[in-house]
C-alpha cells in the first residue's frame, strides 16, 4: 500500500496540513519540477523556499496568525508560492478574481478586510484603486516586499467546527459573489481524495488553465498535483492555441477544464491543417457545467483520450467524479460516483429520498463541507441543515450502479405552463443533433404560459442551419412543453470572465435584446 492509499484511510483531521506535506514532498525530491510557469521551471526545492521566504516576509511585516490576506492574480508560480506562504504563516488566504470587474473587486476587498492584499504586475493597478483606504498592497512578482500590514480588522467568526483557512468567492453570475470559507481539513481532503481516485503520481504534469482564484484551479487541479509530487503547467489563459501548444510542448498528461473549453478547443483543433502531438494525455476531466457529449466526442478523436467527469461545487468537495482505471470511459450523460469519505442523498421537495432511479435534489456531507458563508449566517442557514447537509440547488438521479446524472439547477428551472423543463436536458438532446456545436437554453417571458423555452445555438455551418429538423429531432426525444419555440443561431455563447463557464444571464438579455421571437 502506498503512503497515498495509507493517507485516504485515515479520517483527515487539523493535524493534516498541505503545506506541511508539501514541505515533505520538496524534501523528498527537491531537484524535481513542481511548476512550469512560461519558460521557467520551479524545482519543488526552490518552490518551499520561495513558500519560507514570503511567509517569513508577512510575518515580519506583522500578519498574525488568522490574518486574512487577499490574493488577487492571475495563475503563476508566484501565485502559489503566495498562497501557500499565506498559509504557512498562519494567515486565512483570501482569493479574489484577477477578472473581477471594479465594483465586485472593490466588494470582495471591503468584506473580507484583509490586514494584507498581494496583487502582480498585471492586476496591482486597479486593486490599489479598489482597495479600501489604509490597506497596504504588495506586488508578488516584484520582490515581495512586505512593509506592513493593518493591525486592526474584524476578527473571524466564531463558534465555526474549524477555523478558516480560505475565503473563495463564488462567480457571481446572479448576484454580489458569495465569500465561501473552507477548513484546512477540507482542502488537505478535497486534494488528496482528488489525487487518490484520478491516479495522479509524480509522473504527471498537469495543465491548470482554469483560474487559481477558483477552488477547481487551486485545490482540485494545483494542489493535487504537488501533493502527488507531479509538475502544474501554470496558463494564465485558457486560450486554445496556449493549451494544445503546452500540451504538446510539456508532455502534458492531465487537462482539467470546463465544457465550454474542451467545445473551444475542438473547434480550434477542426480549423487547423496540421495537429499537434496531444497523445500524452491519459486523463481528461470536465467540471462547473453539463457535460457538453458531443463536443468531448470531437476532442476524443483528436486525442484519443476520453473527457471525464467531476461534480460538486466549492461548498462542498470534492462530491462525484470517475476513476479512469475503474472506468476508462465515461458513461453518457453520468458525472461519475461519489467519491470516498463524502456523502450524498437526493431528497424531493419535502426533503424525503426518493427512490433509486428518480430525480430529486442533491444534498451532501463529509469532510468536504465548507464551514459557511463570511459574515451571512442567513445565506449560511438557508444552504445547511441542521443535520449537516448542504443543500447543493442542483437535481441528479443516481442508477443502481452509483453513477450519478445531472439532471440541472433548481435555480435555472423553466417554468412552462406549469411544468418544470431544465436547460440542461435540452441542452444535451441539441447538442447530439450534428449540426449544432454548441446550446444555452433559457426561459423567457410568455404571455400565455408564462416562460417559453429559447434555444441559442452554436451552428457547425450557421448558413445551412436547418431549424425545422432540430426542431423535429428533439420533438422526438422530449416531452413537448421542453420543445424549444425559438432557435437563434450566435456566433459564441458569452462566458463568465472569471471560471469559463457559459454565462446563462448574459445569454437571455442578449436574446430578449435582440427580440427572440418563435421561429
Amino acid at each position: 500500500m502506498t503512503e497515498l492509499e495509507q493517507a485516504m484511510n485515515e479520517p483527515p483531521g487539523s493535524d493534516q496540513d498541505f503545506v506541511a506535506e508539501l514541505m515533505r514532498v520538496a524534501a523528498r525530491q527537491p531537484e524535481s519540477p513542481a511548476i512550469i510557469d512560461d519558460h521557467t521551471t520551479i524545482a519543488y526545492g526552490e518552490l518551499a523556499r520561495s513558500v519560507t521566504a514570503k511567509a517569513d516576509a508577512m510575518s515580519g511585516a506583522g500578519l498574525r496568525p488568522g490574518d486574512r490576506v487577499a490574493l488577487v492574480a492571475e495563475n503563476s508560480a508566484d501565485y502559489l508560492a503566495t498562497a501557500f506562504a499565506v498559509w504557512r504563516a498562519g494567515g486565512v488566504l483570501a482569493t479574489i478574481y484577477p477578472a473581477s470587474g471594479a465594483e465586485d473587486l472593490a466588494y470582495c476587498l471591503a468584506g473580507s478586510d484583509p490586514a494584507l492584499a498581494v496583487a502582480d504586475r498585471r492586476t496591482v493597478a486597479a486593486v490599489r484603486a479598489a482597495a479600501p483606504a489604509g490597506l497596504p498592497v504588495t506586488v508578488i512578482d516584484d520582490g515581495f516586499a512586505v512593509q506592513r500590514v493593518r493591525g486592526s480588522t474584524i476578527p473571524n467568526p466564531g463558534g465555526l467546527r474549524a477555523p478558516p483557512a480560505l475565503i473563495c468567492y463564488s462567480s457571481g453570475t446572479t448576484s454580489r459573489p458569495k465569500a465561501i470559507m473552507v477548513a484546512a481539513s477540507a482542502l488537505y481532503n478535497g486534494a488528496l481524495t482528488y489525487a487518490q481516485v484520478w491516479r495522479v503520481t509524480q509522473a504527471d504534469r498537469t495543465i491548470v488553465c482554469l483560474p487559481m482564484a477558483w477552488l477547481y484551479g487551486l485545490a482540485s487541479t494545483s494542489m493535487v498535483t504537488l501533493l502527488a509530487g507531479g509538475t502544474v503547467v501554470a496558463l494564465r489563459r485558457a486560450h486554445p492555441a496556449l493549451i494544445t501548444d503546452a500540451i504538446a510542448r510539456h508532455r502534458a498528461t492531465v487537462l482539467p477544464a470546463v465544457s465550454t473549453i474542451f467545445a473551444k478547443l475542438s473547434g480550434h483543433l477542426d480549423g487547423l491543417e496540421e495537429h499537434p502531438d496531444l497523445s500524452s494525455l491519459r486523463f481528461c476531466v470536465s467540471g462547473g457545467e453539463p457535460r457538453n457529449e458531443s463536443a468531448f466526442a470531437r476532442w476524443t478523436q483528436f486525442t484519443g483520450c476520453p473527457v471525464h467527469d467531476t461534480f460538486c461545487s466549492s461548498e462542498y468537495f470534492p462530491l462525484i467524479t470517475y476513476d479512469p482505471v475503474a472506468d476508462p470511459e465515461p458513461r453518457r450523460g453520468a458525472a461519475g460516483k461519489v467519491v470516498p469519505r463524502a456523502e450524498m442523498k437526493i431528497v424531493d421537495a419535502a426533503g424525503a429520498e426518493v427512490p433509486t432511479g428518480e430525480v430529486g435534489e442533491a444534498l451532501a456531507r463529509g469532510p468536504g463541507l465548507m464551514l459557511g458563508y463570511w459574515r451571512d449566517t442567513e445565506n449560511t442557514r438557508a444552504v445547511l441543515t441542521e443535520d449537516g447537509w448542504y443543500r447543493t440547488r442542483d437535481l441528479v438521479r443516481m442508477d443502481e450502479s452509483g453513477y450519478v446524472y445531472v439532471v440541472g439547477r433548481l435555480s435555472d428551472m423553466i417554468i412552462r405552463g406549469g411544468s418544470n423543463v431544465s436547460p440542461a436536458e435540452v441542452e444535451r438532446i441539441l447538442r447530439e443533433h450534428p449540426a449544432v456545436r454548441d446550446a444555452s437554453v433559457v426561459g423567457l417571458p410568455d404571455a400565455t404560459y408564462g416562460q417559453r423555452v429559447v434555444a441559442a445555438i452554436v451552428a457547425e455551418d450557421p448558413g445551412s442551419f436547418d431549424r425545422d429538423a432540430v426542431a423535429a429531432f428533439c420533438a422526438a426525444r422530449l416531452a413537448s412543453y421542453k420543445l424549444p419555440t425559438t432557435f437563434v443561431v450566435v456566433a459564441e455563447l458569452p462566458q463568465n470572465p472569471t471560471t469559463g463557464k457559459v454565462d446563462r444571464r448574459r445569454v437571455a438579455t442578449a436574446l430578449q435584446e435582440a427580440g427572440a421571437v418563435p421561429s
